[in-house]
């Protein structure tokens, strides 16, 4: 994100060299007096810089031309398909329903996965525009089970996943994931919701009262 001091340092140096190329130029450069509304200028273009940061980029009028970055702002429905085998029955387990919120701006981006046991984080990410056009969000993520269930029936563990984003404006997001606990499976975003829930249960609520 840039600061007002980034912006400050942007637009002094902009100046300085175009004063700088006016009088190798031979032509007249202008006085003092020309940097006094430096202030105004700076103040009004970080006022946009942070409103576009947080808002501005994301409108359709930009998508696409302007601002190369997926949308996917929301509290997202996420179907878990893991590959691990249970050790009494040595069958698969079901598929698991969680939750991922996601926060972003233009410069920033977070991802927060939510079950009823653990709340994984996103500790590095990357957004790549594939060649077919396509976008690919992959991740690290470091997961923390609750601590009852620590030592008892899961642990602190990493993890990666890579997920294609499908749509425009973004529908879904499909892929896998792998841990270092040597377990690995598929991975689906969906159903997405504008609000942003900050737990399992608040998200599951709220999905139970829209019906779906």
């Amino acid at each position: 994100m840039l600061t007002r001091l980034h912006i400050s340092s942007f637009i002094g140096l902009t100046i300085a060299v175009w004063l700088v190329a006016l009088w190798i130029q031979g032509m007249p450069v202008l006085s003092v007096s020309f940097i006094k509304p430096f202030g105004i200028v700076v103040g009004t273009i970080s006022v946009v810089v942070t409103l576009f940061n947080k808002y501005a980029w994301a409108w359709p009028i930009f998508r696409g031309w302007y601002v190369n970055r997926p949308d996917m702002r929301g509290t997202w429905e996420v179907e878990l398909r893991s590959s691990w085998i249970n050790p009494e029955t040595d069958e698969e387990i079901a598929p698991i329903t969680a939750y991922a919120v996601v926060r972003q701006t233009l410069g920033n981006f977070s991802l927060r996965l939510m079950t009823q046991e653990s709340r994984p984080i996103l500790i590095a990410h990357s957004i790549e525009h594939e060649q077919d056009g396509l976008f690919k969000l992959a991740g690290i993520y470091r997961n923390e089970p609750r601590i009852e269930l620590q030592g008892v029936r899961s642990e602190i563990h990493h993890g990666a996943f890579a997920l294609e984003i499908h749509g425009s404006p973004v529908e879904s997001l499909e892929g896998h994931y792998w841990t270092d606990r040597q377990t690995k499976g598929a991975i689906k975003l969906f159903n997405r919701k504008d609000q942003l829930y900050d737990t399992f249960e608040m998200a599951k609520s709220a999905q139970g009262r829209n019906g779906t």
